[in-house]
């Protein structure tokens, strides 16, 4: 038995959060920092995200009125901008997901930097602050959830104990 349940619209039994992290060719960056330039079957499989599958994802959602969270580094707001557009133009939420996709617990005590960058390419790129973050590979620590409070975000999604 349910004890109070919560009263979806239309007689819905449960309701379902869509969201998506799109880190491109960032994974190769932060991997191979000296060489990965040169690398060119992971960086064109990273670049399929932004160019290919989003834009079919966004045409998807625009024929059945769904509306979902992104979760984009700050590397990947500067490098695919028209990507980012196109999410924002759809009424799409961007969140905060790293500066390169950065291993929070890896780089520990350099987080108020990565993470105050990717906050200034919100603002910049998105035109606001973003409402929530998600850690890349889900390290989130406890000093990115006091930057978190620090700046106002409402929600962190990289934690799973919880519905």
């Amino acid at each position: 038995m349910i004890r109070n349940p919560i009263p979806w619209p239309n007689g819905a039994k449960c309701a379902v959060a869509l969201t998506l992290d799109m880190d491109a060719d960032s994974l190769i960056h932060i991997s191979r920092p000296n060489d990965s330039f040169t690398r060119l079957y992971p960086i064109s499989m990273g670049r399929y995200g932004p160019k290919v599958a989003i834009p079919r994802i966004l045409n998807t959602y625009r024929r059945y009125n769904l509306k979902q969270s992104f979760f984009i580094p700050g590397w990947c707001l500067e490098t695919y901008p028209d990507t980012v557009e196109a999410i924002l133009m759809d009424g799409h939420e961007i969140g905060h997901h790293g500066y390169l996709h950065e291993d929070p617990v890896k780089t520990a005590g350099q987080q108020r930097v990565l993470f105050e960058r990717t906050l200034e390419l919100h603002k910049r790129v998105c035109g606001s602050k973003p409402r929530g973050y998600r850690a890349p590979i889900y390290n989130v620590t406890p000093e990115v959830i006091d930057l978190m409070i620090e700046y106002g975000l409402r929600y962190d999604s990289s934690m799973m104990a919880d519905d």
